[in-house]
């Protein structure tokens, strides 16, 4: 920009001279933010072609929460993209860009529809830890009403504005955002895990479940709460530092990195415990509320005894044996002794007494 422009404009000599004695503090924020974000960007890209291929069988409502959050999070990266053009390249060397409002304040506008559809997400699941709580769901409702509310009164308030040095005139409406996200985001971290840390039953497998989803819980949910908190502590040291822009540049996707990464965790922890079994899960007698499963194990032995049996002989017709030769027998009785060649009393009677069950022993063992 010429020099009889530039003193001819206020705006633009009031900026070049804030912006232009550390011109990294102040311009640095926006190539960090679209560096960053351009990397968060990729990882939530290769996120959702992952989610994607398996969410066949996703419920309706975490379908909707993830494309919506996902295409305004795309929007987002292709704002800024336009954003740094116009501060770079087309207003380059102009610095009453760095300082307007007017594109700056539309950031807020993403961040505050995914914060609220993730934090929706994260607040069904705590619901359910807390037993269906409807005074827990009224005050996180609550507290998120108040920081999506917070975060659309930021806006509409820095459109107002004429420069960003006077932010300091949204103290509260910032803090509400901020204030309203990060106890949002706090309370559904903490609930979640102490859920998960109760769920625990003694079990190794099902303690080392648990052991793992409380770490997908801290790596997905922490990510966004951070960010808030150093947002909260520069805006309440130095509120007119361009360095906030950096946090309000790449907000929305931490929040969209962290839901994909819940729900992607899924698929692998599924994965994993398919592969390792229940073989080797041991009871490790957890003090936990929840009634845990016992195993019983039935060992039975049995003991057959066996004895041979004579072998009957077939009737007079079909014998094998030659008839009894011996003095003549005027009696019928006697005449069928001899005709058959054999006694009945000759049977060994023993043989059938021995196939009494009250003979044989069978045992069974039951041990738990």
């Amino acid at each position: 920009m010429s020099s009889n422009n530039t003193s001819a404009d206020p705006a633009e000599v009031a900026a070049a001279a804030a912006f232009s004695g550390d011109k990294g503090l102040y311009l640095g924020p926006f190539i960090m933010g679209l560096f960053i974000d351009a990397i968060l960007c990729g990882i939530m890209i290769i996120q959702f072609t992952h989610w994607a291929s398996f969410a066949r069988n996703e419920r309706k409502m975490n379908k909707i929460i993830v494309i919506v959050s996902f295409i305004v999070s795309l929007i987002v990266s292709v704002y800024m993209i336009a954003y740094n053009m116009h501060l770079f390249v087309y207003g380059f060397g102009t610095y009453a860009n760095f300082a307007a409002t007017d594109w700056l304040g539309y950031f807020l506008l993403g961040d505050a529809i995914v914060a609220v559809l993730v934090q929706f997400f994260f607040a069904e699941r705590a619901y359910r830890f807390t037993n269906n709580n409807k005074i827990f769901l009224v005050v996180l409702g609550l507290m998120m009403l108040l920081g999506f509310a917070g975060c659309i009164g930021t806006l509409v308030g820095f459109r107002l504005l004429t420069s960003t040095d006077q932010v300091g005139q949204l103290h509260a409406l910032v803090y509400c955002w901020l204030g309203g996200q990060l106890a949002t985001d706090l309370t559904l971290s903490a609930t979640i895990m102490w859920g998960l840390i109760r769920s625990r039953t003694g079990w190794s497998a099902t303690d080392k479940l648990v052991k793992r989803l409380v770490t997908v819980s801290m790596e997905t949910q922490l990510p966004p709460t951070v960010i808030a908190v150093i947002f909260v502590i520069n805006y309440s040291v130095q509120p007119t530092s361009l360095v906030d822009a950096t946090f309000d540049l790449i907000m929305s996707k931490f929040y969209v990195c962290g839901l994909l990464g819940a729900l992607n965790s899924r698929y692998a922890l599924r994965r994993d415990l398919d592969s390792e079994g229940t073989h080797n899960n041991t009871f490790n007698n957890a003090k936990s509320n929840r009634p845990t499963q016992a195993t019983v194990h039935i060992a039975t032995e049995t003991y057959v005894e066996s004895h041979p049996i004579s072998t009957l002989p077939v009737g007079i017709n079909r014998t094998r044996y030659p008839p009894r030769i011996g003095p003549e027998i005027d009696s019928d009785e006697g005449h069928d002794k001899a005709e058959s060649g054999f006694e009945i009393s000759d049977a060994d009677g023993s043989s059938a007494r021995k196939l009494d069950y009250v003979d044989n022993e069978s045992r069974t063992v039951l041990t738990a």
